[in-house]
């Protein structure tokens, strides 16, 4: 066995064909959130398209939109993220309600989240919805100055809080809305195209793919692992939905398959980018540009290009400085989600010489890639678009 690459069969019969370059696709939600994952409703697809064959809403629903999350085992403890999934090694469990909120924002609990967006004025917002004491106007102000103005995200999350639920909604709309997008990325990706040439399948079945790799993992865990990059996939690519091709859309995957290049963990992949971008030679010269304070702030990013936790904190610092630090801070959050993801296949491989962290990190680059080309490839014209069967999904 061995691990597949993302182009399989007649690849370059297929680009002669014109089967991987066709319209853009017309029927995705334009505004998706990638810190929430947010979308809006149902309008996210709302209707079939007769060229590409796209699930209706209906479809979607009879599928089941928000997939819940399935009972995982450990073989080992993870080693970035020990706690996050709230698991035991050999003990099956149901991931912990923070682990969402750790995935998708780098804070450890749904509350930490909101401390963090009030700052200094968390303890005047507990005192504002609970009605401890009268809040003076401009305070009231600076809490709206968080919420970017929004007065009834106040008033929700005051409410929220006075009655005791606000992290259990959060948790909740935030499952659902992860649940959605997972949902929608699998069934778009789920179609079936034929080679005209050879008649292979040229959309990758899941069970088969991981089967060909250098691990053992079962059923629900290689699914998680798909799980988890298809949710950095559509952070990734729903921005560009209508504002590139696909050439552009490859250019974006590339880049984040690109911190899963071999010879260096994929936090040093990430922390290389940033050192590009300052022109600075190495990072020693990276944390002198990027005006990082601390004692020896060098240090810490080779200890972090090393493997050790790379933190929001750490990822905001680095980029302060450059004109436009936005990319290179989302790049930097999306590779903390597949180093989470290598980091749980390598905590749950049960093979007899289970892969380590680069060869994990190899699994992982291939699986971006494939799961990209299965979503281009499903938007090609002659796809057959079905209700997604088991063989298709697992």
């Amino acid at each position: 066995m061995g691990t597949a690459s993302p182009a399989t069969t007649c690849t370059t019969f297929c680009h002669e064909n014109h089967l991987l370059r066709r319209p853009e696709p017309t029927e995705w939600q334009r505004s998706c959130r990638a810190s929430g994952l947010i979308l809006q409703g149902m309008k996210l697809i709302d209707r079939g398209n007769v060229e590409t064959h796209l699930p209706t809403v209906g479809q979607i629903l009879q599928s089941g939109l928000s997939q819940p999350l399935e009972l995982l085992t450990l073989r080992r403890s993870m080693e970035l993220f020990p706690t996050s999934l709230g698991l035991q090694p050999l003990e099956a469990g149901l991931p912990s309600d923070d682990f969402l909120a750790n995935f998708l924002s780098g804070r450890r609990t749904y509350l930490a989240i909101i401390r963090e967006g009030f700052g200094k004025d968390f303890k005047n917002f507990q005192n504002y919805a609970l009605q401890r004491v009268e809040t003076r106007p401009e305070v009231r102000e600076r809490l709206l100055k968080a919420l970017d103005g929004n007065e009834h995200l106040l008033a929700t999350l005051a409410n929220g809080m006075r009655e005791g639920v606000l992290v259990a909604q959060l948790a909740q709309l935030t499952r659902s809305a992860e649940g959605t997008v997972y949902q929608v990325m699998r069934t778009l990706s789920a179609g079936s195209l034929k080679c005209p040439h050879c008649q292979a399948e040229l959309i990758s079945r899941p069970a088969q793919w991981w089967g060909e790799q250098d691990c053992e993992l079962g059923e629900a865990e290689h699914r998680f692992v798909d799980r988890i990059l298809y949710d950095v996939l559509a952070i990734t690519l729903l921005p560009l939905v209508f504002r590139s091709n696909w050439v552009q859309k490859e250019h974006v995957v590339a880049d984040l398959a690109a911190m899963c290049d071999a010879g260096a963990h994929v936090f040093r992949n990430w922390l290389d980018s940033v050192r590009r971008a300052y022109r600075a030679k190495d990072l020693a010269a990276l944390a002198t540009r990027a005006g990082l304070s601390g004692p020896s702030p060098d240090s810490h990013l080779q200890r972090c290009g090393r493997g050790d936790m790379l933190t929001v904190n750490t990822i905001q610092e680095v980029t302060a400085r450059l004109p436009d630090p936005m990319p290179l801070r989302n790049l930097g959050m999306r590779t903390r989600a597949v180093a989470f993801a290598i980091d749980f296949l390598v905590a749950t491989d049960s093979a007899a010489s289970p892969l380590d962290w680069s060869a994990a990190q190899a699994v992982v680059k291939a699986r971006i890639l494939q799961l990209f080309q299965d979503l281009k490839l499903s938007f090609a014209k002659d796809v057959r678009r079905a209700m997604p069967s088991a063989d298709m999904l697992t």
